[in-house]
């Protein structure tokens, strides 16, 4: 089954995104009675990228969020991720983490090229969604 793909505009003044300074900023994925929810997998994913030398943080201060598991009867193997991409470097070091993973994944992510801020919503297996986000590459210099 190929993914589900969505791409928007977005008005850059009321939606989460990109931070300046930081290569990937973790949103989150749902809130609940006004508490940001993240999944589970944020901590470790955020050390990942650390480790490879993209500046990441969350968009919440640590405490402020929930982390929760996707994990169940109907989205098992799932791992949902909201990011702001905001440079080349964030988005290729996306790519790489994501590469490495198998299964399920729902990848919302929101870069801004300094004129138009985009959302991207990729869902899928794990190879494929990457495929697709390689091919919708914000930060090359060819056509998209």
């Amino acid at each position: 089954m190929s993914p589900k793909v969505s791409i928007v505009a977005t008005d850059s003044h009321r939606d989460l995104g990109p931070q300046p300074g930081v290569d990937v900023t973790f949103l989150p994925f749902a809130e609940d009675d006004g508490v940001p929810v993240y999944d589970e997998s944020t901590p470790d994913l955020v050390r990942e990228l650390q480790a490879a030398g993209v500046t990441v943080e969350t968009w919440h201060a640590a405490g402020a969020y929930e982390l929760v598991s996707s994990r169940g009867l109907v989205t098992d193997t799932l791992l949902q991720i909201g990011v702001g991409i905001s440079s080349s470097a964030g988005w290729y070091g996306l790519q790489s983490l994501l590469r490495r993973r198998g299964g399920q994944l729902r990848v919302v992510a929101i870069f801004d090229d300094g004129v138009q801020r985009r959302r991207a919503e990729v869902t899928g297996e794990a190879a494929d969604v990457v495929d697709v986000l390689e091919r919708l590459d914000p930060f090359s210099s060819g056509p998209s």
